[in-house]
């Protein structure tokens, strides 16, 4: 298992963004590959459970594990599904004043990697993931297109089930 942390400051007030980032129903919204997936959401606050069918990666359940409004925080973990060759994983996104108008966000977290994978790359490729959920959702807040960054071993899940 390894950590992986993505941080990136915007211009843009923590109230702003936290107030699109805290709902668990909205990540298709800022991810590559969004408009051409599905998400379904069981229950409501800690241990509701989102399903996903991501076109870029196939099928990717979380389970959420933490929120806090109050510190602008949420935590989920991978239930079930294997994006971009991950076999376990929880981060936890925070979202944190830096002045009235600008904050930082951040994603930290620890993921271990299909066995048959190397973990560091994995974790390089889970933080580009990150980037690119920060990038989308700030794209998203201005009224922008996002510009993303190519994700390294994104349809793994989807080949590897085709290989079998």
């Amino acid at each position: 298992m390894i950590e992986i942390e993505h941080k990136r400051e915007t211009d843009l007030p923590a109230d702003a963004v936290w107030a699109e980032l805290r709902h668990f129903d909205r990540v298709l919204n800022w991810i590559p590959g969004g408009a051409e997936s599905t998400i379904r959401v069981h229950g409501d606050g800690v241990g509701a459970i989102r399903d996903i069918q991501l076109s870029t990666q196939g099928y990717v359940q979380h389970r959420l594990v933490a929120f806090d409004d109050e510190r602008r925080m949420l935590s989920y973990e991978l239930t079930a599904g294997n994006p971009i060759g991950m076999q376990d994983y929880v981060v936890v996104a925070t979202v944190t004043p830096v002045d009235e108008g600008h904050c930082s966000i951040r994603w930290a977290g620890k993921m271990t990697a299909d066995g048959s994978l190397d973990e560091g790359e994995i974790g390089r490729a889970l933080e580009v993931a990150l980037a690119n959920m920060t990038t989308g959702l700030i794209a998203r807040l201005k009224g922008q297109r996002p510009d993303f960054v190519t994700q390294p071993n994104e349809d793994w899940q989807l080949q590897n089930r085709a290989g079998k």
